[in-house]
């Protein structure tokens, strides 16, 4: 009696894994499907797996550069696209607009202008995908010429000129730049954080600005007893900062029943935050502070005596200043 034997499929090896028949195919299948679903980060999953098996599948590389352009993942999506583009798998045309479009979303304009007047002069490109391409390069002019990057200006003022300003015309100063181009002023801005003689407000303003620019240097910030190195692009400005925002909180608290102390309470301690940034109040916990700041609060509004303490006398010196 003869007994016909099963043909048994191929099991794939990969390292100590043993790949089940039917995974590449599987995965290949749930890629595209989820693709047309517009599920791409699914999609990458299952085309990376392909690949994690079988780094020669090139049968995945379109899917990969279309999935990761969606994903806004422009440099992967590139690298992808002209490894499709080499291996032919995928619509040739389809690939080299897909090329395109990734170059123009990574501001390689020169790169996109150079390669589709190639393309022209070889006539690649058919006639039926003609507009296309003509579309993409006066797209990738009318954004070359926004996002030109600007020539470096002088600045508007010396910083000679801004010492010799009073104090109320370097806040109006710099609080004039924000909206303005700030690379042509970030020396100056250096030099009156590290400067002794700049008043504590000044300083910070122009920590500001700085913090602005995404400037990544320390710089040594100095504002009364304080001292650090502090680099600019790292600070929490007071609005987001934590212990700010308990101490505002536990102050307020305190004048439930009272909304023009609770408001002053605010603006104090805003006030300070704002003057002393990037400092806090030392030493002390968020309770101390908060508790000091309702007992110069109840000074100020009911003239109520308080013990004196050195944190109380601080406070009320920064303020003073501030009203100066």
């Amino acid at each position: 009696m003869i007994t016909m034997q099963k043909k048994r499929r191929q099991v794939i090896r990969k390292g100590n894994v043993v790949v089940f028949p039917g995974t590449l195919e599987r995965l290949h299948r749930q890629g595209r499907q989820a693709m047309e679903r517009d599920l791409h980060e699914e999609a990458v999953r299952n085309f990376e797996s392909v690949l994690e098996i079988n780094p020669e599948d090139y049968t995945v590389f379109d899917g990969l550069a279309i999935s990761l352009y969606e994903m806004k993942e422009y440099e992967r999506a590139k690298e992808f696209t002209l490894l499709a583009m080499q291996n032919q798998a995928g619509d040739y045309i389809e690939l080299l607009e897909l090329y395109l479009s990734i170059s123009i979303q990574l501001q390689q304009y020169a790169e996109v202008e150079l390669t589709i007047q190639g393309l022209l002069e070889k006539e690649i490109i058919p006639e039926y995908s003609l507009q296309k391409f003509q579309y993409l390069r006066e797209l990738n002019s009318r954004l070359s010429d926004r996002y030109e990057e600007p020539s470096i200006e002088e600045p508007s003022i010396t910083s000679e000129q801004f010492h010799q300003m009073g104090s109320m015309e370097q806040q109006e100063f710099l609080l004039s730049l924000q909206h303005q181009k700030l690379q042509p002023h970030i020396p100056l801005l250096v030099e009156v954080i590290e400067a002794e003689e700049s008043l504590p407000v000044v300083k910070t303003y122009a920590l500001m600005l700085l913090q602005q620019t995404g400037y990544q240097e320390s710089l040594a910030v100095r504002k009364y007893h304080f001292e650090t190195e502090a680099n600019p692009s790292r600070l929490v400005s007071p609005e987001e900062d934590q212990f700010i925002g308990e101490v505002q909180f536990l102050a307020k608290a305190q004048f439930e029943k009272d909304p023009t102390a609770s408001e002053l309470v605010v603006n104090l301690i805003l006030k300070y935050s704002v003057l002393l940034f990037p400092f806090h109040w030392g030493p002390y916990t968020t309770e101390e502070v908060a508790g000091a700041y309702v007992a110069y609060t109840k000074q100020l509004l009911y003239g109520k005596q308080t013990e004196e303490s050195s944190l109380l006398t601080f406070i009320r010196s920064v303020d003073e200043e501030m009203e100066s």
